[in-house]
């Protein structure tokens, strides 16, 4: 007598879904909606501005005194460019004077860190051998990839002296 074959091999338990696949490709799309929404980060940006300083690399370079501004926006998504109005400001008989103001700036952002936009060539010529005390600001827009824009401003701190003078005769 033959023996059969479906009494030794038991049915596969999987072979027909308990979830309809309609049903699993759903619960897919809806974690992965919230798993999205949750993991990505709220974009958030900063406004690095430096003390304003004599540049040795503006002198060794291109032979200019000058007082350099370096400013960097930094976020933590990233961003195509950033807009900024910045100004180096001089103590001068216990008031505060604009002495460089070059408008409207802007910088894309890094090729090597699309999160940050850096100004390295925001300056003013001075006299070497007059000292002052100088304060840098800035304030703009950071423009993010995929829409979006976060306002930013920054200041350099207390006044710092320079042995260099804008604007001095």
């Amino acid at each position: 007598m033959p023996i059969k074959l479906s009494k030794i091999i038991p049915k596969a338990l999987f072979t027909t879904p308990k979830i309809p696949s309609v049903a699993v490709v759903g619960l897919m799309v809806v974690e992965y909606v919230i798993l999205s929404n949750v993991i990505a980060p709220e974009p958030k940006c900063t406004l690095n501005v430096e003390r304003p300083h004599y540049s040795t690399y503006l002198k060794e370079t291109r032979n200019i005194d000058a007082i350099k501004l370096n400013i960097t926006s930094e976020c933590n998504v990233p961003q195509d460019y950033t807009e900024v109005e910045s100004s180096i400001r001089k103590l001068e008989k216990g008031q505060q004077v604009v002495v460089y103001a070059p408008g409207l700036e802007r910088r894309e952002s890094s090729k090597s860190d699309p999160k940050k936009a850096e100004f390295r060539d925001l300056f003013a010529l001075c006299r070497l051998g007059k000292s002052m005390s100088y304060v840098g600001s800035a304030r703009g827009l950071v423009y993010l990839k995929g829409g979006g824009t976060i306002p930013v401003k920054d200041d350099s701190g207390i006044f710092r002296a320079a042995n260099c003078g804008i604007g001095a005769q």
